[in-house]
């Protein structure tokens, strides 16, 4: 009996013995599998347990690139604490120490701990010694440049691992420009500049793909084209200097410009597949539908409004410039007090209501304020202004009936790209055909001046911003300063498009367009190109010259 108990308890001492070795051995592994890597879907393997879109705890800060300083000080009051550690990836760019501006900026909103965390070697980014600095981390910045670059060096490594952990520590998660574009489930613009799985994210927003520099660069659509063959993501872009602020299912607009959201369940998609939000609006990514908007949506629309039902008023016209009324364009480079004094007593009198039309951000408002302030310096009674990033705002009646009465307009020298954006085929758009045809003058100079013509040039042509408010038929207006390249450019569209002329004004130039006759004033004068001519005709302060046949 006590030989078979001793044999009972020598098996049992064997097999805890065994139990005991093997649970070491587990625990070994997982803790070596901890520190050295990670394999397999990352992005379900934490998000399959979220009841959300967005991570259900910590924020994503998407910013659309060109970050401004107002968006690096928005990222560090998420982040909460200046000292706590910030954890910088310039990865996707080509400058990856502390000379990188995305470094800088935070420093100058005030990061005071921020360390960076860099390599293109997955196996690295898989590795304790690496990603360490994450785990005691607060936030991540993912600068710019390739989005591919970055899931080629970090999607399911260990990298990749610590970035949601610090979500669920209630932490942030941002990035600019690719550092957007990453965070989405499908890679948006997956295949320029990288290798590996060119059109996989991170995944912090679940079945998503997301587009950045979206306004800017002209890229509305782009979306699109993916949710086309991939019908079930949510898709977004955001502009530059602007935020998406993700939290749950809640994504909100913060920063300067618009969010433009994809949804193929959306009844009007196939019409009208675009949707804005603007700053201060939110919007329920799970039931889809905005939750607070900012500003009221406009209930009186101008149906006319769109590039489809858009019916250009300058097709009866029989000449170049306006048949009635007068251009005024100038070349200086800021809205000077000797531009502005020409404009008034061009108008002849002091009383007729002047409309300031403006768009942009809080700083370009106040900068185009200064217009208006110098008309009533000298002397106008009766100025008004118009200022939106909204194109539905510029198709309100309430919003374009300042310009029914109108006897002159100063177009602010706003980036043409977004006058283009905001204002062309809507409301406002027609209304500056029914000043003219008042006998009213429209008046401007920089990208103003740029936007009547019927071709845009320059930084917004590189981006397929091609149409300007047609103005001034068949023509192209290049704004002061110009170098030998921006001369041979603009010869090169010249000679492609035979019927277009080229207008160059040169600082100090004062220029009026009637009918088909420009006449120069002030102390320059201006350069026409014709396509096929190698050289141009110079008209001197004082001369006029005909555009077309009188």
């Amino acid at each position: 009996m006590i030989k078979q108990y001793r044999t009972q308890n020598k098996n049992y001492l064997k097999i805890r013995f065994s139990i005991l070795f093997l649970g070491w051995i587990m625990i070994g592994l997982f803790t070596f599998l901890s520190s050295q890597g990670q394999t397999g879907d990352i992005p379900t393997a934490y998000t399959k347990k979220w009841n959300t879109i967005g991570p259900p705890t910590g924020t994503l800060m998407i910013i659309g690139g060109a970050a401004s300083q107002d968006n690096w000080h928005y990222f560090m009051e998420l982040v909460g604490d200046p000292e706590a550690l910030i954890v910088f990836i310039p990865t996707a760019g080509s400058t990856f120490d502390e000379t990188h501006t995305g470094y800088i900026s935070l420093l100058e909103a005030g990061a005071k701990n921020v360390s960076i965390l860099h390599t293109k070697d997955r196996n690295e980014a898989n590795t304790e010694a690496f990603a360490a600095p994450l785990r005691k981390a607060k936030a991540v910045f993912m600068a710019g440049g390739f989005q591919s670059r970055l899931a080629a060096a970090y999607l399911n490594t260990l990298t990749h691992r610590l970035m949601f952990e610090i979500l669920e520590r209630g932490g942030v998660i941002a990035g600019s420009s690719a550092g957007a574009s990453i965070q989405g489930s499908y890679l948006y613009g997956g295949l320029q500049g990288g290798v590996g799985a060119q059109y996989v994210g991170l995944g912090f927003v679940k079945n998503s793909a997301i587009g950045q520099h979206y306004i800017r660069r002209n890229r509305m659509g782009s979306v699109a084209k993916i949710l086309k063959n991939q019908p079930d993501l949510f898709g977004f872009g955001v502009d530059e200097a602007t935020a998406a602020v993700v939290r749950g299912n809640e994504l909100e607009v913060v920063g300067e410009g618009k969010v433009a959201l994809y949804d193929t369940k959306r009844p009007e998609y196939t019409d009208q597949p675009q949707l804005y939000l603007f700053p201060g609006d939110k919007y329920d990514m799970a039931v889809r539908r905005i939750t607070h908007k900012a500003d009221p949506v406009p209930q009186d629309m101008w149906t006319g409004g769109g590039k489809k039902q858009w019916k250009n008023p300058a097709d009866s016209w029989q000449t170049v410039g306006p048949p009635q009324g007068r251009l005024l364009l100038y070349g200086s480079v800021k809205a000077d007090s000797a531009s502005i004094r020409h404009f008034l007593q061009s108008l002849g009198t002091f009383q007729d209501p002047i409309v300031v039309l403006s768009t942009g951000n809080h700083d370009m408002r106040a900068e185009n304020q200064q217009v208006v302030a110098e008309l009533r310096k000298l002397g106008a009674d009766r100025v008004s202004s118009l200022h939106t990033i909204d194109s539905d705002m510029a198709n309100s009646q309430a919003f374009a009936s300042a310009l029914d009465k109108a006897k002159a307009v100063w177009i602010c020298d706003s980036r043409s790209w977004q006058l283009a954006d905001v204002y062309l085929y809507t409301l406002v758009h027609k209304k500056l055909f029914e000043v003219l045809r008042r006998g009213g003058i429209l008046g401007s100079n920089g990208d103003g001046a740029a936007i009547m013509a019927s071709r845009l040039f320059g930084e917004p042509e590189s981006y397929r911003w091609h149409t300007g408010y047609g103005l001034v038929r068949n023509t192209l207006i290049v704004k002061a300063p110009q170098n030998r390249k921006t001369l041979s450019d603009m010869q090169g569209i010249l000679d492609k498009n035979m019927k277009l002329q080229g207008i160059v004004l040169d600082e100090d130039a004062k220029v009026v367009i009637e009918k088909n006759r420009v006449k120069v004033e002030g102390n320059k004068g201006i350069r026409i190109y014709q396509s096929g001519e190698k050289e141009p005709v110079i008209v001197p302060s004082g001369e006029s010259y005909g555009l077309g046949l009188e």
